[in-house]
């Protein structure tokens, strides 16, 4: 099984800073562990972070999210997260910090799963690594961006984040860019996510609702008016 995942990462680039050792020991223990069976092909590269194809221990398909330990912005990590009461006592050590963001991604995930948001279903987290639900089938679920969305999938969207309010979180990077459409729309990329006390929250939710309505907007579906949904999301962060 090692060699296997060894035959592989080579193809993913490690010259790129996405297999070092310690990446790789993580992967091992979800091996050992069972809860990972092979890494099979990379779904998409991005500047901090590698998405990977992988198998469970059923042969089910799950994602792999591995943040870059040598090409993230841990700087611009620590400030965003330094606002979030829960990762509040963070040292400035690179790797540590990664390690936080993405078990700050994990946990916002578990929340948003758990209050009935359409999102990935995590898994587990260690390190710079994240296991999560894959959304597709033998390819990834297109993104909100490159499909032609339609007036049911904007209100299924605001739909969730009122789940999402109520739950105490707001996404943070809520975009077209990171919604996938699988059935209804999905979303992703919980690394920004904040809790609603957090002193940055209220310009992290109104810039999410205006994301999501320039872009249904510019597909020429009506839409709701932003400071109106701000304000009914800011009664049920009242409410709780």
């Amino acid at each position: 099984m090692k060699k296997k995942l060894r035959e592989d990462y080579k193809e993913f680039k490690i010259e790129r800073g996405v297999f070092d050792t310690q990446t790789l020991k993580i992967l091992y223990d979800f091996l050992n562990k069972g809860v990972l069976k092979e890494v099979t092909s990379i779904l998409k590269e991005g500047k901090e972070s590698g998405v990977f194809l992988g198998k469970d221990g059923n042969e089910k398909n799950v994602a792999i999210k591995i943040y870059r330990t040598e090409a993230s912005d841990f700087k611009s990590m620590w400030k965003y997260m330094i606002g979030d009461k829960r990762f509040s006592r963070l040292k400035k050590d690179k790797r540590f910090v990664i390690n936080q963001w993405c078990l700050r991604e994990f946990k916002n995930l578990k929340i948003a799963y758990d209050a009935g948001v359409s999102c990935p279903k995590p898994i587990c987290a260690k390190g710079n690594v994240l296991l999560m639900e894959f959304i597709g089938e033998n390819q990834p679920a297109p993104r909100l961006i490159d499909i032609k969305a339609k007036r049911e999938h904007y209100d299924l969207i605001l739909n969730d984040l009122r789940k999402l309010t109520k739950a105490g979180l707001v996404h943070g990077d809520l975009s077209a860019y990171n919604i996938l459409l699988w059935h209804q729309p999905i979303i992703i990329d919980f690394s920004h996510g904040i809790t609603v006390d957090s002193e940055l929250a209220p310009e992290m939710l109104k810039r999410d609702i205006e994301n999501i309505n320039s872009y249904f907007s510019k597909l020429k579906i009506p839409i709701k008016d932003s400071d109106k949904i701000y304000e009914e999301l800011k009664l049920l962060i009242n409410k709780r």
